[in-house]
């Protein structure tokens, strides 16, 4: 009993002993501004994991050991802070965060502040785009930022995306303008992600119109990475990746094709099919006595070309981070190596860049920025036969040709067109690439508030490529040497590209405050770029040697060269003007006045200017009274941009560089000299000159809204645009008897318009962050004039007066004939019958022919959006990212629903079942969704019509993610590492469509799959 009593009075000072270390402090925290309480504030011990909440008064209660004088108290949409205790019942104000409306946005040569924009001007993180995982910029943009489309129509190594601003803008190139560090460049896949600081898009051509003729089609700045004062630092980063298809067509086998083609020979007239019933029905056995014998292969073309089941991917990055007061350097060096599915196709990129930012003195300061890139590619050659990659030569070649023969020599294949053999024997292309650029600036301060800055920034390409086609001996089943071959000689072609491009630049910058109301600024500048590209190529034939791929090696008598060179010139000047009242009212102007060598000398100048307003309606009092709204603006703009970059004649991406000057084309004529032919070089003017041809102009209206709401942790962002181009360049008719091509001439007008959302949440609870973002845009265009011409594309797509960019062009279709049609009933030809498709007769002249084909919808993708949502909690990040196109017409491609192209080729699985054939019930017809088995009607069928236009809207988890970071671990500290962070991540790995499961929403015809990539990676910061 006394032992008892002893435990307990023991447990009692224990009690009291613990109590006496520890206070009880309680409090309440409220709103700075609003004096209103907070509910869900954090207050916890500095360093700890001890903390508390506050509830929906505002109040906390805290129990913390004796000696500890400070709370840490935060709270999403307000400033943290670290306040002492000053008694038991304390009240802590907490001010707004504006930390967001107050980063500095990269606009056109210079920076503002986010809250006093006007324009419409997105931007995305550098870390939001490497959290994205992919290696080229381009792809990390799709479904980041409304109103930007990017699309892809392959995943090759090495391939990049498709990006347009605000739908299109002309009938030309449509692509945006990229600039990096203030200087222009070919293409933002040049730029390592992982370098990537910030990148903003000038959407709206007030904020475009500063960079005049080149800012149509919209603007993406991007902006690197650079060193910091404090401590130095080296970052790591590792990344292992496996890529798999998405999708991939399937295809029958060896009985099931003969089948097939013998009923498509049957359809068109014949008595049988070519291939025997005993062929098809003993298949097996005949393949097992006689297997060399054709039509007794089975070959599966697809399994046998990709036999790499998953595409490895891996990359490197190392980054070294110094900084003092007077020089901050970051250097990163990159590696990336991407494989494919089959042999013989690699992508290998090495990227090196080094920012220093230099203080001279108080006046004067410097940036030295050097970067350089290489890659190389190698490739299979393009198949003699078919002109085509190694995938769509596996889709087409049809099961009964063998890849081997039993004693494992290549097969014949299709008449010496063998897929494998020309993937591994028939030759490569190999290229490289190396880009060196510099950009050295100087920055003068002469007075307060002025900053005078020159810049000059030389790029060097140097380019070579080398397609090596080797001839492939085949032989014979029995061994000896066949006739049949993939091309009759050995050929080596080589280029060569030298690339030459200075650009300098003067820009004075000044702001001022005047009375702590009136803020101004001011920019103007001088601009020059000078490009010059010179290219010579040469090659032979008749090579002895297939492994020594040199030019000397190849036949003298069989040999060409040519060589060509290009170069053009812009000058500019330009201004910006700027002013706010109180951050209340805000005005912007530019003008830019453009001279370009591409345009005759009195119509190389053109002015572009832009006028932009906004009204913050949070610093009115009459919203201040509203708690909820913590920033509130309204905008307008109005802008006109331009579009120098002009295509040929053909149509083709091919830029024209002086479009007035009457061109003279050279090339070999055979001329009569004594009897005897003999090649002459000549020339001759192809393409009429019209010398008044000006530049393409783009006038653009916006008006937006920005706005945050509940403590800063709702963003939201929306915009109506409307832009009209004029004078868009077309080829118009001109009489024959002039004997010149069409030339390009300004007469097309152009109309888009659209509207943006972006929506974004964000916000914390104790040791949990949360955030998660969704937007969506639309851009509708509508071509008003074409002066009578239009623009077909493969019969299927069309630009024409009131149709939209690239709409559908073709027949109403009525559906399957289930019968013979009756007498009288117009068709495509006389040939029509049962198992065909049928067309309206839109002129009511009894033939179905061109002049009945109608605009079918648009082919763009429409209310396309994206968003994330990103979860933190300690050490772990977990994150997803989704995209997805709301509307789009879309038609399968022919390697999924066209049987037997080039009159031989494949027969794909999603067809079986499915087409209109004798063999049938009525009730199978009737249900059936694709026409009958033709080749001699395969004209009509497969024909542009809405009926293979189907609904091609789409949804993609485009990347999950989960990490964790160990930053508090000694074992780490003690080898020096600040941190080390595992994450594995996996892209593209859902899609939800109407597809079949055979097609890829995104995947063009015959092309590299859109893959799935799985991937694992470590960070470690030292």
């Amino acid at each position: 009993m006394k032992k008892k009593l002893l435990l307990f009075v023991l447990f009692l000072c224990t009690c009291y002993a613990l109590k006496a270390q520890t206070r009880s402090v309680t409090g309440k925290v409220i709103d700075a501004g609003t004096k209103e309480s907070l509910t869900g504030v954090t207050v916890s011990i500095p360093g700890t994991k001890t903390g508390t909440t506050t509830d929906a008064n505002g109040q906390f209660s805290l129990n913390v050991p004796t000696g500890t004088n400070k709370l840490l108290v935060s709270y999403i949409g307000y400033q943290e802070q670290t306040v002492s205790i000053t008694g038991t019942n304390m009240t802590i104000s907490l001010a707004t965060d504006i930390k967001n409306l107050n980063d500095v946005v990269v606009v056109g040569y210079g920076t503002q502040k986010k809250k006093d924009l006007t324009g419409a001007i997105a931007t995305v993180s550098g870390q939001d785009i490497t959290n994205r995982q992919t290696l080229q910029v381009s792809e990390a943009l799709q479904g980041a930022v409304p109103g930007v489309s990017v699309t892809r129509n392959n995943s090759a190594p090495g391939a990049g995306a498709t990006v347009q601003i605000r739908g299109v803008t002309t009938l030309n190139t449509n692509g945006p303008l990229v600039v990096v560090d203030g200087i222009p460049v070919s293409s933002m896949d040049l730029v390592n992600p992982n370098d990537i600081e910030s990148l903003s898009v000038l959407k709206d051509a007030a904020s475009a119109a500063i960079y005049g003729s080149r800012g149509a089609a919209g603007v993406i700045l991007i902006t690197t990475k650079r060193g910091a004062t404090g401590a130095s630092s080296i970052d790591y980063n590792f990344e292992y990746a496996l890529q798999k298809p998405t999708a991939l067509p399937e295809y029958v086998n060896s009985p099931k094709y003969m089948r097939y083609f013998n009923e498509q020979a049957v359809n068109d007239g014949a008595a049988t099919g070519p291939y025997a019933q005993d062929a098809i029905d003993n298949f097996d056995k005949n393949r097992s006595a006689t297997p060399d014998k054709f039509p007794f292969a089975d070959t599966d073309w697809q399994d046998l070309i990709m036999t790499n089941k998953y595409a490895p991917r891996k990359q490197h990055d190392l980054v070294f981070t110094s900084g003092t007061e007077k020089l901050k350097t970051k250097v990163s060096l990159g590696y990336q190596d991407v494989g494919a599915f089959y042999d013989n196709y690699n992508y290998e990129r090495y990227q090196f860049r080094v920012n220093n930012d230099i203080k001279i003195s108080n006046k004067f300061s410097a940036t030295a920025d050097l970067a350089f890139r290489r890659l190389n590619n190698l490739s299979p050659v393009t198949n003699p036969f078919s002109g085509q990659t190694p995938i769509y030569e596996a889709r087409v070649m049809p099961p009964v040709y063998a890849a081997y023969y039993t004693n494992g020599a290549y097969a014949l294949a299709k008449d010496g067109r063998n897929p494998l053999a020309q993937l591994n024997e028939g030759g490569t292309t190999t290229s490289k690439s190396n880009q060196l650029q510099a950009r050295l600036a100087l920055n003068f301060k002469p007075i307060d508030h002025l900053t005078l800055t020159a810049i000059v920034a030389p790029t060097f390409d140097f380019n070579k490529s080398k397609a090596f086609s080797k001839k492939i001996a085949y032989t014979n089943p029995d061994g000896s040497p066949s006739a049949a071959s993939n091309t009759s000689l050995t050929t080596l072609d080589e280029d060569r590209d030298e690339i030459y491009q200075i650009t300098g630049q003067f820009l004075a910058n000044y702001t001022k405050t005047f009375n702590n109301k009136h803020n101004f600024s001011a920019l103007a500048g001088y601009e020059s770029i000078y490009s010059n590209a010179e290219s010579l190529s040469a090659s032979r034939d008749g090579f002895p040697l297939l492994d020594f791929p040199y030019l000397t090696v190849g036949s003298t008598a069989l040999r060409d060269n040519a060589g060509g060179a290009t170069e053009e010139s812009l000058h500019s000047v330009f201004g910006r003007v700027g002013y706010d009242f109180m951050g209340k009212y805000l005005f912007q102007a530019n003008l830019r006045l453009d001279q370009s060598s591409r345009f005759a000398p009195g119509f190389r100048s053109a002015t572009y200017p832009s006028f932009s307003a906004g009204w913050v309606l949070s610093e009115e009092n009459f919203i201040k009274e509203a708690k909820w709204i913590n920033f509130l603006k309204l905008r307008a703009s109005y802008g006109e941009v331009g579009n120098q970059r002009i295509i040929d004649r053909n149509n083709n991406d091919v830029q024209v560089y002086y479009p007035y000057q009457a061109n003279i084309d050279l090339r070999n004529v055979l001329f009569y000299q004594n009897g005897v032919l003999v090649p002459l070089s000549s020339g001759s003017q192809t393409v009429y000159a019209v010398n008044d041809i000006r530049w393409e102009t783009t006038r653009s209206t916006d008006v937006g809204l920005d706005a945050t709401f509940l403590n800063n942790r709702l963003n939201v962002t929306a915009d109506y645009f409307k832009k009209s181009t004029k004078d868009i360049l077309l080829q118009l008719d001109i009489p024959l008897n002039m004997g010149y091509d069409k030339p390009q001439q300004n007469a097309g007008i152009l109309d888009v318009s659209g509207w943006e959302l972006g929506l974004n949440w964000k916000d914390k609870i104790n040791d949990f962050t949360y955030s998660a973002s969704f937007n969506i845009s639309d851009a509708k265009s509508n071509i008003k004039n074409m002066s009578g011409t239009r623009q077909e594309s493969g019969s299927t797509l069309v630009n024409m007066e009131g149709s939209q960019f690239n709409e559908w062009y073709g027949y109403l279709s009525t559906g399957i004939y289930q019968t013979a049609p009756i007498a009288g009933t117009a068709k495509t030809s006389a040939a029509v019958t049962a198992g065909d498709i049928g067309y309206q007769d839109i002129d009511g002249n009894g033939i179905i022919n061109a002049n009945d084909r109608v605009l079918l919808g648009g082919s763009l993708p429409r209310y396309q959006y994206g968003g994330n949502i990103n979860l933190g909690y300690k050490g772990f990040d977990f994150g997803i990212t989704f995209q997805g196109v709301g509307k789009k017409l879309s038609r399968l491609n022919n390697d999924i629903v066209r049987p037997f192209q080039e009159q031989f080729g494949n027969f794909p699985t999603y067809l079986e079942g499915n087409f209109w054939s004798k063999s049938n019930t009525t009730e199978q017809n009737l249900a059936a969704t694709l026409p009958r088995l033709t080749n001699t009607n395969a004209t009509n069928n497969y024909a542009s019509s809405d009926f293979w236009l189907f609904d091609g809207s789409y949804f993609r988890l485009k990347n999950i993610t989960l990490g964790y970071t160990f930053d508090k671990y000694n074992v780490f500290q003690k080898l020096g590492l600040k941190s080390v962070r595992l994450y594995i991540s996996a892209n593209d790995f859902l899609t939800s469509s109407k597809y079949p499961k055979y097609a890829d929403p995104e995947s063009g015809n015959a092309s590299y799959p859109i893959v799935t990539t799985f991937l694992s990676g470590i960070s470690v910061k030292f």
